[in-house]
């Protein structure tokens, strides 16, 4: 992952790191793969969010309710693009090459940044 990516929390930049790697995988893909892989990465993508959701309730994150709400609007787009992409694999591949990493980045820069930090100032050990 970049430098100005790492939030410096082991777990949360592994489950980012595994995002990439599969975004990576899906753009190389092929357009028999494709469907499949962006699948997998909407259920990593539930897996990666629950993970953090877990973190923020057991330990009371000031911010939860913004950042779910985050969670809840990335997934419901994933999904959209993804059961377009099954009529018409264009709009999936849209999604994954001119979108995809900036929503990623945006998420990581602007919402996991705050949970970083929560985690580190209150030395909150996963």
């Amino acid at each position: 992952m970049r430098d100005e990516l790492q939030l410096n929390i082991e777990p949360m930049d592994a489950k980012h790191d595994e995002f990439l790697v599969l975004l990576k995988e899906i753009k190389a893909s092929s357009d028999s793969e494709f469907l499949a892989l962006f699948e997998s990465m909407i259920e990593h993508t539930k897996e990666h969010f629950s993970f953090e959701e877990e973190i923020m309730d057991t330990h009371n994150f000031y911010d939860k309710k913004e950042h779910f709400d985050e969670h809840e609007n990335l997934l419901n787009e994933m999904q959209y693009f993804y059961e377009k992409a099954k009529k018409m694999k264009m709009f999936g591949r849209s999604y994954i090459n001119d979108y995809a990493y900036e929503k990623f980045k945006r998420h990581v820069t602007n919402i996991d940044s705050q949970l970083a930090m929560f985690i580190k100032q209150n030395e909150i050990k996963l």
